[in-house]
């Protein structure tokens, strides 16, 4: 049904015409069948050629908001306790001066370890500022986009650390509208409810209100395929430019932007128009980064050069990665206990074991997400297990940003007694390792 428009003669406003009225009458018709079925009547579509953008109703916001409240209070109980209890016990005795970060308030502390330190230092003195310590690691190997952000945050708030957390929740926020809206647009509130639900549940969705990446790459991620859904291919292409200039992997998503908006047009190369121009924004995002290293350094790929003196990042057959987890990990517990070398034996095994996990649940749930963004979240995976040969230990923190993954578990009926039983697992086990990783352990470094 087409919107009427309106114009400025008198009698064409005071007299509609005769497909006006055919227009009004078939909408009295729909509005009275929806009442005698007691259903609502379908929203009129949108006019030609408009885009709409993510509506704004009151109760998702707040639902968002409820999810993000508890769930945040209850972290900040369990990581204040794990820091005053379990950090002496098993963890770092002093993580405070180990990080060399944070407020001196242990609630707003717990939310940093690890990488932690490495984006607050960018941040806060540069990237030239900060010399290569003994042991080869270098601030380059770290993209640029969240300090960045952060630093500008911070000129409003006045306080850096402060700053970088406000930066992680407010991108939390909004990844979590992108994603309520893509699943709501084809599958109704009930189940993009529950898509956001277990998107906070995630075992490493603490790191989403840490300071980490994880939060920003999400947002710009699951805007960058919401808007290509739309067809409005600059802001996918934006977005997706921001996701490169926040990860290395955001670079992947120029390929699926790509195949999407072949898949829009019957994958016929007639129909290609100029705004796909605009999908080669995402690897600009990498380029104003390679830009970046030149101008400072010299060299365009100083950062491949950090992550490879400092990581010993070398491409390894994911596959290997698995098995090399698997075998070291039990190796290194039946010799130094589950506690030993702060949990990084155990680290290895559960990274791997989530990267199996995820990746079946998948293939699994491969139609009801479609097939481009399966391969996506799949090559997202085996490129980050290719990195090195230990980094199973932070496959639990990559995998959290994968969010064709809860479109595929709000497919479990609310009330049954599988989604009873997940919700409770997901939940002790999210608690469970946010104790560990804020006390020094190596759970999702």
């Amino acid at each position: 049904m087409e919107i009427l428009r309106l114009t400025n003669n008198t009698d064409l406003m005071s007299r509609p015409s005769s497909r006006a009225r055919l227009t009004t009458g078939t909408r009295h018709e729909e509005s009275h069948r929806a009442a005698m079925a007691g259903t609502k009547p379908a929203p009129p579509p949108p006019a030609r050629g408009h885009t709409p953008g993510p509506r704004l109703p009151l109760g998702p916001i707040l639902y968002i908001l409820t999810l993000w409240g508890v769930s945040r209070v209850i972290l900040t109980g369990v990581g204040v306790g794990a820091r005053r209890w379990l950090g002496q016990v098993y963890g770092i005795s002093n993580v405070q001066d180990f990080w060399g970060i944070g407020t001196g308030l242990v609630w707003l502390d717990i939310w940093s370890a690890w990488d932690s330190r490495w984006y607050y230092s960018i941040a806060d003195k540069g990237y030239l500022a900060i010399p290569v310590d003994v042991t080869g690691y270098s601030p380059w190997a770290f993209f640029p986009l969240y300090p960045w952000v952060t630093q500008a945050a911070a000129m409003v708030v006045g306080n850096l650390y402060v700053a970088a957390l406000l930066v992680s929740n407010v991108f939390l926020l909004i990844g979590a509208w992108f994603l309520y809206q893509l699943v709501e647009h084809h599958h109704g509130d009930a189940m993009a409810r529950r898509a956001v639900l277990f998107m906070f549940l995630f075992p490493t969705a603490y790191v989403f209100s840490c300071l980490m990446t994880e939060s920003l790459f999400l947002a710009l991620s699951v805007g960058a395929w919401y808007y290509a859904r739309r067809g409005n291919w600059f802001l996918a292409g934006a977005l997706g430019m921001g996701s490169a200039m926040t990860r290395l992997v955001g670079l992947f998503m120029a390929p699926l932007l790509a195949l999407h908006y072949l898949q829009q047009r019957q994958w016929r190369l007639s129909r290609i128009r100029p705004n796909a121009l605009w999908i080669g924004l995402v690897p600009v995002g990498l380029g104003v980064f390679v830009a970046f290293c030149y101008l400072m350094t010299g060299n365009p790929l100083q950062f491949v050069e950090a992550q490879g003196s400092g990581w010993t990042t070398s491409r390894v057959n994911p596959l290997w990665v698995l098995w090399w987890s698997f075998t070291h990990a039990w190796d290194g517990m039946a010799r130094h206990g589950i506690f030993g070398e702060v949990g990084g034996h155990l680290a290895l095994g559960y990274g791997a074991l989530a990267s199996i996990v995820v990746t079946g649940m998948l293939l699994w749930g491969r139609k009801r997400i479609g097939p481009l963004l399966c391969l996506w979240s799949v090559a997202v995976i085996l490129i980050s297990l290719a990195a090195h040969l230990d980094s199973a230990q932070s496959m639990p923190r990559y995998l959290v940003v994968l969010f064709p993954l809860y479109m595929i578990l709000a497919s479990l009926r609310a009330g049954s007694a599988v989604f009873a039983i997940t919700v409770a697992m997901l939940t002790l086990l999210q608690a469970a390792t946010f104790a560990l990783w804020t006390t020094g352990w190596r759970m999702a470094v």
